[in-house]
């Protein structure tokens, strides 16, 4: 893969303020649904994998950088990679971009961990997701990425 893949998504109504411009909090869930697309373009589904391996991943921080408004009726692509993988976290890249047009809305990341799904504790990804993810990975603009 080694480059973003891109997931297109329509502004609609409900996503928007009455400015008609997409509240922020709705980025989030383009950044899941991506997340979920991902892997399924890797050849797995997020949600049978997680309990397969009876593990969690939980957000433990995002950073999101808005550039310029998203607005109602809007095509857009959301990029999704991972840039960071680790035995112990995963960093999901993301950039928002205009269909068409190609500009920029916003770039952000979120980083996640793994706990085990009964106790919720705190353990080392499964070497299975890390060889699946694996191909995702790209290097973040300015430094190395981080692997296992």
């Amino acid at each position: 893969m080694r480059a973003f893949h891109r997931v297109p998504f329509r502004v609609a109504w409900p996503d928007t303020d009455p400015a008609g411009i997409v509240w922020f909090g709705v980025f989030f869930r383009y950044f899941e649904t991506s997340e979920e697309e991902l892997f399924r373009a890797l050849g797995r589904d997020r949600t049978a994998l997680i309990h397969e391996l009876g593990i969690f991943m939980p957000r433990t921080s995002l950073e999101c950088r808005f550039r310029s408004p998203a607005r109602l009726g809007n095509e857009i692509l959301v990029g999704v990679a991972v840039s960071e993988l680790t035995d112990r976290r995963v960093r999901y890249a993301f950039d928002i971009r205009e269909r068409g047009t190609e500009r920029l809305i916003l770039e952000a990341s979120y980083r996640v961990a793994c706990v085990d799904a009964a106790s919720f504790t705190a353990r080392m990804f499964p070497q299975e997701l890390l060889k699946l993810l694996a191909p995702a990975l790209i290097e973040p603009p300015g430094r190395e990425p981080t692997r296992t």
